[in-house]
Order: C-alpha cells, then sequence, then structure tokens
C-alpha cells in the first residue's frame, strides 16, 4: 500500500497539470497565436478597432478552410475598464449575416444572425462580468465572460462576380462600429 501512494499522488498531480493545461493555458495560448497572426499580416495590433475585411481568393485567407464568399469584420476588444457600444446593420436582401462574440479561451458565448435578430439596425453593449453599466434605450447588454475577446461578423456574398453586391455589402460592413463607452459607472 505504501508504494502505491506515491503513485497515486503523482497521477493526481500529473490529471491536474494537464487539465490545467489542456482547458485553461492552451485554448488562451491558441487565441493569442492566431490573433498575432492575423494583426501581424495586417500590419497592426490594434485593441477595440474594427477591421474590415474582404472576399478572398486562393491563398489570401487567414482562416484555413473559411468560406471564400464570406465578407467578415473582426476586432479583438478589452472591455477591462470601459464597455464596449456595438452598433450593427444587417443588410436589406437575402444575404446571411451574423455577429459572433469569443471570450478569450475560445468559448462562444453570444450569436445573433440576421433571422434573429430584432431589427436590422440594433445596439450590443459588451460587459465584463460584474459591471454595474445599467442599459440605457434598446441596446441589449451581453457579459464577456473573459476581459478580452474576438468579436466577429461574417456576411455571405450570394454572387461574387456581381460587383455591385460587393459594394453594397462592404458599405453595410462599415455601418457596423464599435466604441469604448465613456463616462458611466462601470
Amino acid at each position: 500500500m505504501k508504494k502505491l501512494i506515491p503513485w497515486l499522488l503523482f497521477t493526481i498531480i500529473l490529471t491536474a497539470a494537464l487539465h490545467l493545461f489542456g482547458m485553461w493555458y492552451l485554448p488562451n495560448y491558441l487565441t493569442k497565436k492566431t490573433v498575432d497572426g492575423i494583426y501581424k499580416r495586417r500590419g497592426s495590433w490594434l485593441v477595440n478597432q474594427l477591421n474590415y475585411g474582404n472576399l478572398r481568393f486562393a491563398g489570401t485567407d487567414t482562416v484555413v478552410r473559411d468560406n471564400p464568399d464570406t465578407v467578415t469584420s473582426f476586432a479583438v476588444y478589452d472591455v477591462s475598464e470601459k464597455p464596449m457600444r456595438v452598433r450593427c446593420v444587417i443588410p436589406d436582401r437575402d444575404n446571411y449575416w451574423s455577429l459572433s462574440l469569443f471570450a478569450w479561451n475560445t468559448d462562444n458565448y453570444f450569436v445573433v444572425n440576421d433571422r434573429t435578430a430584432k431589427s436590422k439596425d440594433f445596439e450590443l453593449v459588451i460587459v465584463k462580468s460584474g459591471s454595474k453599466y445599467q442599459k440605457q434605450g434598446q441596446e441589449e447588454i451581453v457579459v464577456s465572460p473573459t476581459e478580452k475577446g474576438i468579436f466577429l461578423i461574417r456576411m455571405i456574398v450570394t454572387n461574387r462576380d456581381d460587383k455591385d453586391e460587393i459594394a453594397r455589402l462592404a458599405e453595410v460592413q462599415k455601418k457596423t462600429t464599435i466604441q469604448l463607452i465613456e463616462n458611466v459607472q462601470y
């Protein structure tokens, strides 16, 4: 029995260490490396600033096997000190549109798309857990499980050869804005 106790302790410690590595460290590390790669290709590492993407072509996508008919907007957000307001505009036609929020550990904790949104024009406010921010008007409050996270909007282009459709979606894309909210109790 005395020989079994050290092995049992070793197994418990190893199991706890592997669990922490796999469930906490690895997802955070992979998010950081992915974001670093995206920003390296774009030339800057800016937080709380929306980056508007274009249609991708073979060899230019940053996400492996991503849909080539998708136009994306991407941001890393940080709500550690202030809440962030997101003003969204959804395309009028039948283009699929979605907004996804990811915690820094890769958990997808919020999704809204063109069919589930309450209107074609709406606002979200992303806050950290425990925030004292009070809802104003019609905005929807979303509590981020981590202070930093990923903001991603996807729009599907129905005909990538239609220059008018692409231009229209680019206009809609730029109507979505994010900004930190100043002078509020947080």
